[in-house]
């Protein structure tokens, strides 16, 4: 049971940076854009960029047991994964079921201004 989906954050072209979600496939999309809005102004730095994001998605569930995990992975083999959606942060580009898209397009199609 689940909704899973994973959550892929393309650091280089063999590292990534995988948040797996049990229950997040549902409104995969919506939080990811709203994660990716808020991580806005540090996603050329990767790192930062990456934690802003993962940080976001987890925020409501942060010491939860249960619900998330994070591990490092090859951007390159995500066959195994539930759901991935590659976030690519060299080319700043999304991949997901619809095919490939700009983080910029993908934001303003999935999202809405962030309300803090």
């Amino acid at each position: 049971m689940g909704a899973r989906c994973t959550f892929v954050f393309k650091q280089s072209e063999d590292l990534a940076v995988a948040l797996y979600s049990h229950w997040g496939e549902d409104s995969l999309h919506r939080d990811l854009a709203l994660a990716l809005q808020h991580a806005a102004p540090r996603l050329t730095d990767h790192s930062y960029g990456t934690r802003m994001a993962i940080s976001y998605l987890l925020k409501d569930n942060i010491l939860d047991e249960t619900g998330y995990g994070i591990y490092a992975c090859n951007p390159n083999d995500l066959g195994f994964m539930d759901h991935p959606i590659l976030i690519n942060l060299i080319n700043s580009t999304i991949e997901d079921e619809t095919g490939i898209h700009s983080i910029a397009d993908f934001v303003n199609y999935h999202g809405s201004p962030l309300t803090v």
